[in-house]
């Protein structure tokens, strides 16, 4: 049996992005924390398209507790006082719910323009530092690239922001597994995690 809560966004000009890396940024804080001794707590996007990331986001675990005591975030909190979000009640996922993963890919970025510029700048700083004159070429990737969204987080241990890259994968009816990583997220290699797809019932 698994469970879940969700977060809805309430102020109509709100940056979804924005507020989704905030949202993962708690998860990852009590992962890290060890407040949540297990990563089996998966992230859902409901209303995710195509042009947004949406207006909620879900968290999955088959750990009621765990959610219980992340759905108590003093952030949270306070944001659902302030008005901005609502934070539903945890509620079991229902049996009939088809399976999507949402993936963690950070090698999208090589695909993206400025990652593109930087690396021409890398290359030609290397370049100069060996005597040699640099040509640039064009680095263009030769993979396809799905659609993803960028999220931004800021770093616990720098206090940096750096951008998550996310896709989606639909899945169907695909057996369900709970291995994400500490921001809730599928991975390439290591964590396969899926999470009910909530789009009929937020």
């Amino acid at each position: 049996m698994r469970y879940f809560f969700y977060i809805k966004y309430l102020m109509p000009s709100a940056n979804h992005a924005f507020l989704a890396g905030r949202c993962i940024a708690c998860l990852h804080g009590f992962i890290s924390g060890s407040k949540i001794t297990s990563s089996g707590i998966g992230i859902s996007f409901p209303s995710w398209a195509t042009g947004t990331v949406g207006d909620s986001i879900a968290f999955v675990s088959k750990d009621f507790n765990a959610l219980s005591y992340l759905s108590s975030a003093r952030y949270f909190k306070n944001m659902a006082d302030e008005g901005f979000i609502d934070v539903s009640d945890i509620k079991i996922v229902p049996t009939t719910l088809e399976e999507v993963r949402f993936i963690r890919n950070q090698h999208v970025a090589k695909s993206f323009p400025g990652e593109i510029k930087r690396r021409l700048i890398r290359s030609k700083n290397r370049a100069e530092k060996r005597g040699e004159t640099f040509i640039p070429s064009s680095i263009v990737s030769d993979r396809v690239v799905d659609h993803c969204h960028v999220i931004p987080i800021d770093s616990r241990s720098s206090g940096q922001r750096f951008p998550l890259y996310v896709q989606y994968e639909a899945l169907g009816e695909e057996s369900q597994c709970d291995s994400y990583n500490s921001y809730g997220l599928a991975t390439k290699q290591t964590h396969f995690g899926s999470v009910p797809n909530f789009k009929q019932i937020t």
